[in-house]
C-alpha cells in the first residue's frame, strides 16, 4: 500500500519538473532579448560609425561637386565665347556683303543694321566672362577697330561725303556702290541688339555709335591729363586715332537723315533719276501728318529717323564738329516742303514733336543743343 509521504513527493517532484520546464522557455527568450540588445546596440554604435562616415563623405561629395559645376560653368562660358566670336564674325561677313549687293536704300540700310548688331559687344551678358568689366572694353575695343578698319575699305576717297550715292549691282565695286554702303552703315549707326545687357556704367546697352560719340565727348578731358586711359589697345583711342575717318562718317549720318525722311515719306524713291529730278524742282510734298500716317506710322518715323536726326545733330555740336549740308542736301531739304508747316499749325501733340524734332535738324544752332549738352 502506497502511503500518503510517497504521493506527496511524487506530487512535489512532478510540481517542480513542470515548473522547471516552464522556466526553460522563458529563460531562453530572455537570453534571446539580452543577446537582441547587445546586437541592437552594436547595430546603433555602427550605424551612427556609418553617418559618420557617410556625413564625411557627403562633404567631399559636396566640395567636388561644386568644384565641378564651377568647372562646367567656366567651361560653357568659354564655349560661348567661341561660338560667339565665330558666329558673330560669319554675321558681319554675310550681312557686309550683302550689304554690297542690296538693290534699294532701304535694303542696304536693313543690312547696315544687321552688320552693326553682329559685333560681339552687342549680344554681352553678365555671366562667366562678361561679368568682367575688362571683357567688355576689349570686346568694344575689338569691335571698333574692326569696324574701322572695314569702313576705311568703302569710304569715299578724300573724305568726301556723298549721301546721294546709288546702289550699283551690276559694279559692286564701285566707287558709287562702296559709298552707297558707307552711308548705309553711317545711317544704322545707333542700332542695339535687343540681346545686348545694359553696360552697367552707362545704365544703358551702347552702340557702336554711343562708343564713338563718348570717346569724342572725352577728349578734352583726355588731352587736359584729367583722364588717364590704361595703357595698351582701348576703344576710345580707336576712335580717336582717326579725326578725319570720323568726321567724314558722322558728317554723312547727319547728310543722310534728309534723304531718309522722304523715303518713309514720299515715293520719290520709286521715280527715275529724271523723275526724282523733276519732282524737287517742282517742289516735293512731305506730309507727315496723322491723318495721312496714322499714330502708328508717325511714330515710326519719328522713332528711325527724327529723333536720331537730332540727337546727331546735338551730339555733334557737343563733340565740337559743326554739322555741314552737302549743295545737293540743302537743295533736297529747300525743294522739301512738310505738312503740316509749323508746330503752331499742328493739330496733335505727336505732329508737334515731330516738327520740334525736325526743325532742331534743319535750322540747328549750337546755342539751342548747349543745354542738352552730355
Amino acid at each position: 500500500m502506497i502511503s500518503l509521504n510517497s504521493i506527496s513527493k511524487v506530487v512535489n517532484f512532478v510540481l517542480v519538473s513542470m515548473f522547471s520546464l516552464a522556466l526553460l522557455p522563458a529563460c531562453s527568450e530572455i537570453k534571446k532579448v539580452d543577446e537582441m540588445k547587445d546586437k541592437l546596440g552594436e547595430m546603433s554604435k555602427t550605424t551612427e560609425e556609418l553617418d559618420t562616415k557617410m556625413e564625411d563623405l557627403l562633404g567631399v561629395a559636396k566640395e567636388d561637386l561644386a568644384e565641378r559645376m564651377r568647372n562646367v560653368e567656366t567651361n560653357m562660358a568659354e564655349l560661348f565665347d567661341s561660338m560667339r566670336q565665330g558666329d558673330g564674325s560669319t554675321l558681319r561677313r554675310n550681312a557686309f556683303d550683302s550689304l554690297h549687293r542690296a538693290r534699294s536704300l532701304q535694303a542696304r540700310v536693313a543690312e547696315a543694321g544687321l552688320y552693326i548688331m553682329s559685333f560681339e559687344f552687342q549680344v554681352m551678358g553678365r555671366v562667366g566672362m562678361d561679368a568682367d568689366p575688362a571683357q567688355r572694353d576689349r570686346l568694344y575695343q575689338q569691335g571698333v577697330l574692326e569696324f574701322f578698319l572695314k569702313l576705311d575699305d568703302i569710304a569715299p576717297a578724300g573724305g568726301k561725303v556723298w549721301p546721294q550715292a546709288q546702289p550699283d549691282v551690276e559694279d559692286v565695286q564701285s566707287d558709287e556702290n562702296r559709298a552707297s554702303a558707307f552711308n548705309a552703315i553711317a545711317f544704322a549707326l545707333h542700332k542695339t541688339n535687343r540681346k545686348q545687357l545694359p553696360d552697367p556704367y552707362f545704365g544703358r546697352p551702347m552702340s557702336m555709335y554711343d562708343l564713338i560719340i563718348t570717346a569724342l565727348l572725352l577728349k578734352p578731358e583726355i588731352d587736359n591729363g584729367r583722364i588717364k586711359l590704361p595703357s595698351g589697345p582701348h576703344y576710345v583711342k580707336e576712335v580717336l586715332a582717326r579725326p578725319a575717318r570720323v568726321r567724314q562718317l558722322l558728317q554723312t549720318r547727319y547728310n543722310m537723315f534728309a534723304y531718309g525722311l522722304l523715303g518713309l515719306s514720299t515715293n520719290l524713291i520709286e521715280k527715275s533719276t529724271l523723275g526724282q529730278a523733276m519732282a524737287l524742282l517742282g517742289g516735293l510734298d512731305v506730309n507727315v501728318s496723322e491723318a495721312r500716317l496714322g499714330v502708328a506710322g508717325l511714330t515710326y518715323i519719328k522713332e528711325e529717323i527724327l529723333d536720331p536726326a537730332s540727337r546727331t545733330t546735338a551730339d555733334m555740336f557737343a563733340v565740337g564738329l559743326i554739322p555741314e549740308r552737302t549743295m545737293l542736301t540743302k537743295f533736297v531739304m529747300n525743294q522739301s516742303k512738310l505738312t503740316p508747316s509749323s508746330p503752331a499749325l499742328a493739330a496733335t501733340s505727336l505732329e508737334r514733336e515731330a516738327l520740334e524734332l525736325w526743325s532742331s535738324y534743319c535750322a540747328p544752332s549750337e546755342s539751342s543743343f548747349a543745354s542738352g549738352r552730355r
